[in-house]
């Protein structure tokens, strides 16, 4: 199962949601995950790619 965290963009330009990779370290894309609760209604495309491009292809890493 994934799940969704709060991160900043890889732009740098404020946060988004990230999907977190199985390691739970850091979000699909590598971008550090944040601890505090923020809000945002943005999301990473990057993640969101690999995210769909893993719902496609289950068990590839």
């Amino acid at each position: 199962m994934y799940e969704m965290r709060i991160g900043t963009a890889a732009t740098g330009t404020g946060l988004v949601w990230h999907v977190v990779g199985q390691d739970r370290s850091s979000a699909l894309c590598g971008q550090p995950l944040r601890e505090e609760d923020d809000e945002t209604d943005r999301h990473c495309l990057s993640c969101m790619s690999m995210f769909q491009e893993l719902m496609r292809h289950p068990g590839r890493p």
